[in-house]
């Protein structure tokens, strides 16, 4: 049974804390917990082990372990996460962005023009539209359903010193005007899957998460309307579940798109299709 610091025999220096969290949590985990919640770096767990922490500073590293040992996640417990090395805030009402996506950005970088124009669906906390902006300097409409996923959008918006366009939309149904690229990493998971009552995803929201029975709904409407909002050799690019590639590519090609191509991510996983629309 995990110890709570606090109520422990423990003293009260960072060393101690600290060799107290590694026997709780995976030693990165432990680093990164210990660091971000005290504001110390990395040297400083190691040179400032005598360090006396305030009773504040304890019940907030205690509250923090415990969250974590009961499966919350860190980026939740921390209130940020970093992607392509950005700090991005995040909240249990948007998905945290996972590694893997960050091939959509680098793949609508290869697909886009520097002066583009893209529509970011079902953009969450921000993370692929922030990015785009700020590495390819295109013009981003970012669209959520949820206002409180926009809310958390504005605020890593001045963050990062960044302007987007946001837009709350259920899909395309408030989107207007046309674009060289459409991008989406949409709720691709089917509802009877267990993975969504396990771990991590357990805090996530189901709403960013859950497709519908089949996992592909989402994927239905976002292919089969796009044409309407893509100018003339636009492009189209989807991140997609683990089995899910070959019913995607199905979608892209009933839908009139050529040129279509997949990729798969870090751990060799398909992961991502996109396809250009020729206009006609």
């Amino acid at each position: 049974m995990k110890t709570p610091l606090c109520s422990s025999s423990l003293d009260h220096k960072l060393g101690t804390c600290f060799d107290w969290v590694t026997t709780q949590l995976d030693s990165n985990e432990a680093v990164l917990l210990v660091s971000q919640v005290l504001g110390v770096t990395f040297t400083e767990l190691h040179t400032q082990r005598d360090r006396l922490l305030a009773i504040r500073e304890v019940e907030q590293l205690d509250s923090a372990v415990q969250r974590r040992v009961q499966g919350e996640p860190i980026a939740y417990i921390l209130g940020s996460t970093s992607f392509r090395n950005l700090t991005i805030k995040v909240s249990p009402e948007v998905l945290i962005p996972r590694p893997e996506t960050e091939l959509l950005v680098d793949t609508v970088r290869q697909l886009t023009p520097s002066t583009g124009r893209v529509l970011d669906l079902g953009t969450g906390s921000g993370a692929i539209a922030i990015s785009l902006t700020k590495e390819h300097s295109v013009q981003v409409v970012a669209v959520d359903i949820d206002p409180r996923a926009l809310q958390i959008l504005a605020k890593n918006c001045a963050l990062q010193e960044v302007s987007i366009e946001m837009v709350q939309s259920d899909w395309y149904s408030n989107v207007t005007g046309h674009f060289d690229t459409i991008v989406a990493n949409p709720p691709y998971i089917a509802g009877h899957d267990p993975h969504v009552d396990r771990g991590d995803l357990r805090y996530e929201p189901r709403l960013a998460l859950v497709s519908g029975p089949t996992g592909l709904e989402h994927f239905n409407e976002i292919v089969g309307s796009a044409p309407r909002y893509l100018r003339p050799s636009g492009w189209l690019v989807v991140e997609h579940g683990h089995d899910q590639r070959d019913a995607v590519i199905r979608l892209f090609n009933k839908h009139g798109f050529s040129r279509v191509q997949h990729r798969k991510d870090y751990s060799d996983t398909p992961r991502i299709v996109w396809g250009q629309w020729d206009g006609r």
